[in-house]
């Protein structure tokens, strides 16, 4: 238990605290600084944390902060306050000083590989849901696994895929009221679903009525046998001729400018491995698949360049890709390590309290890493 004392003030004083150690709480503080009493104050107009007295353990006077019921009792939100106590630390002497908190390199790539990180579902947007879910329930073969609607934020999501959510790479389809058509721009590429008979796969589509962009035949540069088709707002779909997987939906193909950039990113701030990298001269593009495990068994990322294109227009109806997490706020000071820009601070997504961050990747291409154990809750 850690006691705070308040100090009548004037009115246009700060708030001064005392913070004293409870004796369960000294031996541990002790550790670091005297478990005496510690007084501070906090300044509304610049909420920054000003130590006196004494140094004081960072770390322990950080989470009893971002405890809710105390901030709250301040008046203070506990996230801002935990981010703010990030910056913060007086030296021996009474002096404010700030510093860096962030991870060091070395210790963030420890950590990533720690991390029970691997691709949960990949988002965009569709103009007709009903009309989408349809064509991949009937055409693709995959079963609807849950629909959720945001009346308040105004779009509704359907998940979909070859298996449960907990264990599966999926497609979360976003319809965004009264929007019935995307720009897919040049950058996006396709899906790529893994069958076991692409011709057999084929035949069915056009039965439904679907359309094929490629007929099934070898990949350029290589013996694979692929066939193309897309859906109803023009997304593309890869099918590959494999064995039985338990990853049918198995790629998301993305253009680069610099591929070897991207994949460095890659691999430091969202910490995948590099599984593979082909150079196609012939045909004058290079890929690389990234991910968290191997092809045949886990959906990857695959990042394409073409010869002398830097730059591609994104447009706006794919999204990102979902990466679960075990800590988003670190996860999210990695990523500025590492040169990333956070697009969205950790915190809960509105409407459904689901902890997540997001960020762009060096060619604009956005990636949202979201919480395992609030994602768990969501599924239940």
């Amino acid at each position: 238990m850690v006691m705070v004392r308040i100090f009548p003030m004037a009115a246009n004083s700060s708030l001064r605290l005392s913070y004293v150690p409870s004796p369960e709480a000294a031996p541990r503080c002790r550790s670091s600084f005297t478990a005496t009493r510690h007084v501070l104050s906090i300044a509304p107009s610049r909420r920054a944390i000003l130590f006196h007295l004494a140094s004081v353990n960072l770390v322990d006077f950080r989470n009893w902060c971002s405890d809710a019921p105390h901030a709250q009792f301040f008046g203070i939100k506990s996230l801002k306050l935990k981010a703010e106590m990030n910056d913060v630390v007086v030296n021996s002497a009474g002096n404010l000083a700030r510093v860096s908190t962030t991870v060091s390199q070395e210790d963030s790539l420890d950590w990533v590989k720690k991390d029970n990180r691997r691709l949960l579902h990949v988002v965009y947007r569709v103009g007709d849901l009903e009309k989408t879910i349809k064509f991949y329930t009937e055409c693709l073969g995959m079963k609807l696994l849950r629909k959720r609607d945001i009346p308040e934020e105004r779009y509704t999501n359907a998940f979909l895929g070859y298996g449960p959510e907990d264990s599966h790479f999926v497609a979360e389809l976003t319809y965004n009221y009264g929007v019935d058509k995307y720009d897919l721009g040049t950058g996006f590429g396709h899906f790529g679903v893994a069958v076991e008979d692409v011709a057999k796969a084929v035949d069915l589509i056009k039965a439904k009525g679907g359309k094929v962009a490629r007929e099934p035949g070898p990949v350029k540069g290589g013996k694979t046998v692929i066939a193309f088709i897309e859906d109803p707002d023009g997304y593309k779909f890869e099918l590959l001729e494999r064995g039985p997987t338990p990853e049918p939906l198995c790629q998301v193909m993305l253009r680069v400018g610099n591929l070897d950039r991207s994949i460095e990113f890659y691999q430091k701030a969202f910490g995948m491995e590099l599984l593979r990298k082909r150079d196609n001269p012939e045909y004058k593009y290079t890929v690389a698949m990234l991910g968290y495990g191997p092809e045949d068994k886990n959906a990857v990322l695959e990042l394409t360049y073409n010869y002398g294109v830097e730059e591609y227009d994104n447009g706006n109806a794919y999204a990102q890709i979902a990466i679960g997490t075990d800590d988003v706020y670190r996860t999210a000071e990695i990523i500025k390590l590492y040169g990333g820009k956070v697009t969205r601070e950790p915190g809960p997504l509105p409407g459904i309290n689901t902890k997540i961050t997001a960020c762009m990747d060096p060619d604009g291409w956005k990636v949202v890493f979201v919480d395992n154990l609030d994602f768990s809750k969501e599924l239940e």
